[in-house]
């Protein structure tokens, strides 16, 4: 009895979706957004991204909500959750809508299955933002499955920053600079690392949006660590914690990146 009433409830579930107006669409966009407005509060973005996958289901080409999705669980990923397994799923499903936001590009769709690094170049600026949510949650899964997956993703991820340089370089307070901070403090030598080049990028992109809390962090746990310069780690989270949240565009992330900071420097003796 309980298997029937189960896939009844599946059935129901999916008539639903594929019946679903444009005015229900709508309106669960709307609910979505104000829900995304509080997305420091976890629990505000868990129901903010439920109700997008709603809205996805019924317009499953809509590039904005794609983008929303993406960016939502990559947050969800990298900033709210502690759990490596947790990190994991969240960021491949990060990575899933990212790619069918891409592939909303024909050229792209087109060529991705053949040659990937080849269809990242038919992206276009309107795939900029979904492009580069997309490397970020395949390159923060990468790193936690472990060197091997990193080699393996490597040159799909630079090629996605790449594009994303070319086509909107200024993207998100400092996106691209920053990327390229973490890239060379990271990668080993032989895979292009480079602790110079990393201060550089780090350094520009907080020229470039000092109000954006996250590069500061970036280069704190990423660079300083490297270095073994604790003092100055701790001098640039506290800086973090002490800094205002910034426009209101950015407001839950810089919240979010205070927190991160906090957490950083309890671990301080750890890493050091």
């Amino acid at each position: 009895m309980l298997k029937i009433l189960l896939a009844f409830t599946f059935l129901f579930n999916v008539a639903h979706a594929q019946n679903f107006s444009d005015a229900e669409a709508k309106l669960m966009k709307t609910e979505a957004l104000r829900l995304w407005q509080k997305r420091d509060d976890q629990q505000s973005l868990e129901e903010a991204l439920s109700k997008f996958e709603h809205v996805h289901s019924a317009q499953p080409e809509n590039l904005e909500i794609l983008t929303y999705l993406t960016r939502g669980y990559f947050i969800l990923a990298e900033l709210h959750l502690t759990n490596d397994d947790l990190k994991k799923r969240n960021l491949e499903k990060a990575r899933s809508f990212g790619e069918k936001g891409m592939a909303t590009n024909p050229e792209y769709k087109k060529l991705a299955s053949k040659d990937i690094e080849e269809a990242i170049k038919k992206l276009t600026v309107n795939e900029v933002p979904v492009t580069f949510w997309t490397a970020s949650s395949l390159g923060k899964w990468a790193k936690l499955n472990g060197i091997m997956a990193s080699l393996r993703y490597k040159d799909q991820i630079l090629g996605m920053i790449k594009q994303v340089e070319k086509l909107q370089p200024d993207f998100y307070y400092g996106a691209v600079p920053r990327y390229w901070g973490g890239f060379y403090a990271v990668a080993p030598s032989i895979a292009g690392g480079d602790m110079k080049k990393s201060k550089k990028k780090f350094q520009e992109a907080m020229t470039v949006a000092p109000e954006y809390l996250g590069t500061k962090n970036l280069y704190a746990e990423l660079y300083l660590v490297e270095k073994e310069d604790k003092k100055e780690f701790k001098k640039q989270l506290l800086e973090v914690i002490a800094s205002p949240n910034g426009p209101q565009e950015i407001v839950p992330e810089n919240i979010l990146e205070k927190k991160k900071a906090e957490r950083l420097l309890e671990q301080a003796d750890e890493l050091f």
